[in-house]
């Protein structure tokens, strides 16, 4: 199931997750339920409440070279820009608690 996460943003309208995010993200944030609708929906939320910024967090930062990042507190999301104005592929997923 994809879904597509909305931004109000300038330059990034829509946020994709890759496969490989989605799996990033459903090991750095358990799930009771099973299956993949709930595991959409949370990453979902939480890609529609990320700040966009050109910056890796400090604590992601060296990580890999990306042009713009999509962050939580807790997690972020490297993008890559798509063929599609204003879309954005959410690369992986990555965890302030794994950088510790």
């Amino acid at each position: 199931m994809q879904r597509t996460a909305r931004l109000d943003h300038p330059e990034v309208r829509e946020i994709v997750p890759s496969h490989h995010c989605v799996v990033r993200f459903r090991q750095r944030r358990p799930f009771r339920e099973l299956g993949t609708d709930a595991v959409m929906e949370a990453l979902t939320t939480v890609l529609e409440d990320c700040h966009v910024s050109g910056w890796a967090p400090a604590w992601a930062h060296g990580d890999r070279d990306t042009a713009l990042w999509a962050a939580t507190a807790d997690l972020a999301f490297p993008l890559e820009r798509t063929a599609t104005p204003g879309r954005w592929l959410a690369t992986t997923c990555l965890s302030r608690a794994d950088r510790r």
